[in-house]
Order: structure tokens, then C-alpha cells, then sequence
């Protein structure tokens, strides 16, 4: 039998001997202490990210702690002691500085993970915050800006708006009128009326340096118009004044506020000559035509207002204005019903040229002359007149927009790109633009001014139309289809147009339902009431369903009643599918504009 000395006691009597147990509860205990004791003690010195490191390496520890009191304290009873004592000695000498450096190095980590964690924290934080409430960039913008917001009718009359707005739109083109300033639209000037929106946060939004307001009050014969000019960027009133004068001589008040606009801004005045006198009501007649042609998507309204200005012409022959508004009113009939070019065009020459006969500064009537040569391929005469009617008023975003349809693309992108910056509200200056940015190549950057059209004319199912189209090309099919979510048409036409764009792009998604697309698309060719921009619309569809023969036919009937909207049949993306087909080809050399040299 051995001796009982050279027995070693079991694991359990060992650990009993080495006091394991005492430290692992004394550790235990301690480390549950400090845990609390950091978790908040720390974020008090803003250490709150160095916590769960703490943590970890305190709990990590515990098996040091446990090997260490094994090497370190001494057995109650052990044999051989000694060798023990020796042993436990050399090993404690080796380990203890190792451990000391472990805890020293991991609490380094911990700090310099601590401060990283904090640093990176504060910028996330500077971020939101920046992202929240970004910084407000440095606002200057050119001297010579003007937006001239709606004048407040003081007549307390809803019914009376068209005449304090009537008497704004024709300020606005009167300051418009002044090469030295550039004046912002009344389509987009219009929004803002009764704004509670500061002159500082107008002229950000539109980046003018000065802006307009004031009110109008009518009563009997007579008019009171209150104006004040403001800097946008100091809000500071730069000059005011009011006005009394008979309604018959509204357009000598109108002079006048111009005049002392310029003076104020310290720009030459453009002299516009002798302010005529008109007849009160054939003046109260022309701002009603107006406002039903400024907003016009159907033929109705601007039926109305061709009888007006027929009505203010019987009553006063000599009223320039009324001419050329009616000349507007006959071409615009072109777009809105199936009246053909030939049968208009007479009458927008005869009245435009009436209207210049009376005011040979009418630029109303030189756009329409434009635009009658523009319809008929007449490029160079129709350029002359946009010419002069921008030479005379450089801030007419009507004016800019026409004209660039009969320009090679580039410059013509140009004038699209003024008419957006001068009437960002304008439906037809961002559909304009967004053609152009189509034709161009750039689908990404036509993708902007299409989804402003969409929120400009949600009721249009042309803007959907041209908002799926533009996804379609950028390979977003999907986002095609959606595109008809967000229009809300309003017509039958309209209402049947946007069922059948779905349809068509669903069916490029799920080919299946192809027959389907195409007998909604058919129908749609068959109805009676398509117009102009009804049938590009059908022309659209049938391309995207492979229906390239009718789809040609159509095509042809499209560029007799609207050529201007033909003239980029050679680079328009819509139309890759007839290239090179001698009748496409013909089409192009007939209506084409923006692929020939400027002349």
C-alpha cells in the first residue's frame, strides 16, 4: 500500500484547499459592485461608451481571478509544501505582471474606444441635426429680380378676385417689359397669394431680390391701387406708395408704379410711351377671358373666353389687347378641339395683326404670329417674331418657351430651361423641358421636370403617360406602371386614356396581358372627341405595344394638326421603332426643326 502522504486529495478537496469557492463568490460580489458602479458613474464623466467594454472585461477576468487564486494561495493542507511553495511562487512572478498588463491594455481599449464611440456619436448627432435643420445657405441673389405677388382685392368680394388679379398680371407684364429686370411669372407668382410666408422665404423660394405686393380697391369709375417694394433679403421696405385715379386710366397707374419701380431699383426705365385710356368695361371683359385661358385643359373655357373677346372688340374696336387675346384664343381652340390649323390660322393672323396695327409693342400678338408660322414650317419668320417679342419683353416665359420649338435642341433646351426658371408653375414650360431633356439623351434629368408635371396637372392623363414613358426608358417598368397611381383624371377621355396607359404597362410586366392592352388602345383610336394631345397619347401606347404599322399611320395624322409638336420626330425616344422606314423618314424631313442647323 502506498503511503498516505504521497496520496493526493480529489479535485473537490483541492479546490476546497485553494479557497476557490470563497473567490469566486468574493469575485462574483465585487464585479456585480463595480458593474453598478460604472453603469453610473461613467456617463456622469461622459464615458457612457466605454460601459459594456468595462463589462466585458470584468467578466472575462473571472477565470483569471479563479487560475490565480489556484497558483496563489496557499493550501490549508498540501502535501509535499515545499515544492508547492516554490512552484506557486515562480508561476505567481510570471503571471501576476502578465495579468496587470492585460487589465492595463484592455482598459486603454477601453477608453480609446470609449472616445471614438463618443466622437463618432457626435457626429452622427451633427448630422441629424444638420439634415433636420440644414444650415441656410448664403442668399444672393441677382439685383434686378422681382417677383410681383397677387394684390389683395379690399373690395371684400370673392367674385372681384379676376380684377385685383387682372390688374397684378398686367403689372407684371408691364415690369416685365424692362430689359434691366427679370420678373417671375404670374402663374407661379399666383401661389403665393395670401401667403403667410415672409418676403425673405418668397425670395428664397424663387431667388429674387425684391418683390412686390400691395392691394386694389374699386370703386364706381374710380381705382386705388397700394403698392410697397421690399428686399427679400433684409425685408427692409425698399419704396411705397398708392394711387387714385379713374379706371379708364388704370394703364397710366400701372406706368407709373413701373416707373417708380425702376427708380427704387436704380435700373433705366423703359419707356413704354403714352399709357392709352380704355373703356372700363371692355376692360373688365378682357381680365374675365384672361383667367378663364390661364387655366384651360379643355376646349370649354377657352370657348368662353373667345366670346368675351368678341364682346369687348364690339364694344371697343381700337383695344389691342382684346385682339391678340383672341388671337390666342383661335389657336389654342387648335389644341384643345379638333378645329384644324388651316381654319384657325387665318383668324390668329387677322387678329394678331390688328392687335399690332393698334400696339406694334403687343407681344401677346407677336407670340401668336409665331406661332402661326411655326405651325405651318415657317422657321425663320417665326423666330423673327419671337425675337422681337423677347427683345421687348425678356421676362415672358410664353415668349421663351415658343420660341425654343423652333430652334436646333441645344438652344432650344435653353429657352425651355429660362421659361422653367422664369414660371417654375407652368405645365407647359416643364413639359417642354422635360421633351427636350428626353430628346437629348438624358433620362435621368427629364425625370425632374415630368414628376413637377404630374403635380402641376394631376388630372391630366397625359402626364402620366409621359411620366410612364420616361420610367419605361429608364428600364423601370415597374415604376411605369405606378406611374398612373398618382394622376387623378377627371374625364371620361381622360379616365380612359390612364386605363389604358396601366394596361399597356402592365402588359410589357406580364406579356399575357398584351390582347387586352391593345383592344383598350384600339377603342381609344376610335372615340370622337380625341384630340391633339389625346391622340400623341394613343400614338404613345400603340409604339409601346409593337403596333409600329398603325402606330405610323397615326403619326402622320398627328404632325397635320399639331407640326410644332413633330419637330424632334429625329431624335425623340419615343419614336426608335420607325427609324429608318422611308414614311418616318419623309415625317422627319417635313417637320423636323431641332436636327438642322441654326439658322
Amino acid at each position: 500500500m502506498a503511503d498516505s502522504a504521497d496520496i493526493r486529495p480529489g479535485l473537490l478537496a483541492r479546490l476546497k484547499q485553494h479557497h476557490i469557492y470563497r473567490v469566486a463568490v468574493g469575485y462574483g460580489t465585487a464585479i456585480a459592485i463595480l458593474i453598478q458602479v460604472v453603469a453610473r458613474a461613467f456617463p456622469y464623466f461622459g464615458w457612457s461608451a466605454a460601459v459594456p467594454a468595462v463589462i466585458i472585461i470584468l467578466v472575462a477576468s473571472f477565470p483569471v481571478a479563479i487560475v490565480l487564486a489556484w497558483l496563489l494561495v496557499k493550501p490549508a493542507e498540501a502535501a509535499n509544501q515545499p515544492v508547492w511553495r516554490k512552484r506557486h511562487w515562480t508561476l505567481g512572478v510570471v503571471i501576476t505582471p502578465l495579468v496587470i498588463a492585460a487589465v492595463v491594455v484592455s482598459g486603454i481599449f477601453a477608453l480609446r474606444f470609449s472616445a471614438r464611440h463618443e466622437a463618432r456619436l457626435v457626429a452622427e448627432q451633427a448630422a441629424a441635426q444638420a439634415a433636420t435643420h440644414p444650415a441656410t445657405p448664403s442668399f444672393d441673389p441677382p439685383t434686378g429680380t422681382l417677383v410681383v405677388l397677387p394684390f389683395t382685392s379690399l373690395n371684400g368680394d370673392p367674385k372681384q378676385q379676376y380684377f385685383s388679379d387682372g390688374i397684378t398680371e398686367e403689372l407684371t407684364s408691364a415690369l416685365g417689359q424692362n430689359a434691366a429686370l427679370r420678373v417671375i411669372a404670374w402663374d407661379t407668382a399666383s401661389r403665393f397669394r395670401n401667403t403667410q410666408q415672409t418676403a425673405n422665404e418668397v425670395g428664397h423660394s424663387l431667388n429674387v431680390a425684391n418683390l412686390l405686393h400691395g392691394s386694389i380697391e374699386r370703386e364706381g369709375g374710380q381705382v386705388r391701387v397700394i403698392a410697397e417694394l421690399v428686399d427679400t433679403r433684409t425685408g427692409t421696405e425698399i419704396w411705397s406708395a398708392h394711387y387714385d385715379d379713374s379706371l379708364a386710366n388704370i394703364f397710366r397707374v400701372q406706368d407709373t408704379i413701373s416707373a417708380a419701380i425702376a427708380g427704387a431699383l436704380k435700373v433705366k426705365f423703359a419707356s413704354l410711351g403714352a399709357a392709352p385710356t380704355v373703356n372700363p368695361q371692355a376692360h373688365d371683359l378682357v381680365l374675365k377671358a384672361r383667367v378663364l385661358m390661364e387655366k384651360a385643359k379643355t376646349a370649354a373655357p377657352i370657348e368662353q373666353a373667345r366670346m368675351l373677346y368678341d364682346q369687348t372688340i364690339a364694344l371697343d374696336p381700337d383695344y389691342a389687347d382684346a385682339h391678340s387675346g383672341l388671337a390666342r384664343a383661335w389657336f389654342e381652340l387648335t389644341v384643345f378641339t379638333t378645329l384644324p390649323l388651316k381654319e384657325a390660322l387665318p383668324k390668329v393672323r387677322a387678329e394678331a395683326n390688328q392687335a399690332l396695327a393698334l400696339d406694334p409693342r403687343n407681344v401677346e400678338a407677336l407670340v401668336q404670329l409665331g406661332n402661326a408660322d411655326a405651325s405651318e414650317g415657317k422657321h425663320a419668320e417665326a423666330k423673327t417674331y419671337f425675337e422681337r417679342a423677347l427683345e421687348i419683353d425678356p421676362s415672358n416665359a410664353d415668349a421663351h418657351m415658343d420660341y425654343g420649338t423652333v430652334l436646333p435642341l441645344k438652344p432650344g433646351l435653353a429657352q425651355f430651361l429660362e421659361a422653367v426658371q422664369l414660371d417654375p408653375d407652368d405645365a407647359s414650360a416643364q413639359n417642354s423641358l422635360a421633351a427636350a431633356e428626353l430628346d437629348l439623351g438624358d433620362y435621368g434629368q427629364a425625370l425632374a421636370p415630368v414628376q413637377a408635371l404630374l403635380r402641376l396637372d394631376p388630372k391630366s392623363a397625359d402626364t402620366a403617360l409621359g411620366l410612364a414613358l420616361t420610367y419605361a426608358l429608364l428600364h423601370r417598368d415597374s415604376d411605369a406602371v405606378k406611374a398612373f397611381d398618382l394622376a387623378q383624371p377627371d374625364t371620361p377621355l381622360a379616365k380612359a386614356l390612364a386605363a389604358a396607359g396601366r394596361l399597356t404597362y402592365q402588359s410589357i410586366l406580364d406579356p399575357k396581358l398584351h390582347a387586352q392592352a391593345l383592344a383598350a388602345v384600339d377603342a381609344l383610336g376610335r372615340r370622337t372627341d380625341l384630340d391633339p394631345f389625346s391622340m400623341a397619347d394613343v400614338l404613345q401606347l400603340k409604339l409601346a405595344l409593337g403596333e409600329n404599322n398603325p402606330a405610323l399611320k397615326l403619326l402622320a395624322k398627328f404632325c397635320v394638326a399639331q407640326p410644332t409638336g413633330c419637330n424632334d420626330l429625329s431624335v425623340n425616344p419615343l419614336y426608335v421603332p420607325l427609324r429608318g422606314r422611308p414614311r418616318f423618314e419623309a415625317l422627319v424631313k417635313k417637320y423636323d426643326t431641332v436636327s438642322k442647323p441654326q439658322a
